[in-house]
């Protein structure tokens, strides 16, 4: 859950904080899953579970914060 904890701090950090919601799930497999989704549409951004994988680093951290704006502004 590393990954998912460093991705919840850095999205908590954004403007848009209060306009997401971030699910963790711990499995019985080694690993968690996480997704981050839109609080009023319910439109998922991202979730590890469904392809989008572990973000590693700070530039698919800023990736997924881009596609949360994108959401927002076609709201």
């Amino acid at each position: 859950m590393r990954y998912a904890n460093m991705l919840w701090d850095f999205l908590q950090n954004q403007p848009f904080a209060s306009d997401i919601r971030y699910t963790t799930k711990r499995d019985t497999a080694i690993t968690g899953n996480f997704e981050v989704t839109i609080l009023e549409t319910g439109e998922l951004i991202h979730s590890k579970k469904r392809g989008g994988g572990l973000p590693r680093t700070t530039e698919s951290m800023h990736a997924i914060a881009i596609r949360i704006e994108d959401a927002l502004e076609d709201m």
